[in-house]
């Protein structure tokens, strides 16, 4: 089967924004800002982790890394830990 909504560009995208996060939440840290609006970013930067790291499984199950769609059970099976593992 072909490649399916490969895009590296989506999960640059979001590792940017996260890392925009995590400057932030040190700035604010730093700045000595209300602890329930840092929370709150971190919070944000915590969502945003696991939404990549489900873009990536889906790109590996897609077959965006190496060409080869996800096919082995126990690959498979290894993928949905890592995604129970995230939430």
């Amino acid at each position: 089967m072909m490649k399916q909504n490969c895009d590296p560009q989506k999960i640059l995208a979001h590792l940017h924004r996260i890392r925009g996060q995590v400057e932030a939440i040190e700035k604010m840290y730093q700045e000595k800002r209300d602890l329930e609006e840092i929370v709150r970013v971190a919070l944000a930067a915590r969502a945003s982790l696991g939404s990549v790291t489900k873009l990536l499984i889906t790109d590996k199950v897609n077959g965006c890394f190496n060409g080869k769609q996800v096919t082995d059970k126990k690959e498979m099976e290894k993928l949905v830990d890592i995604l129970f593992k995230v939430n």
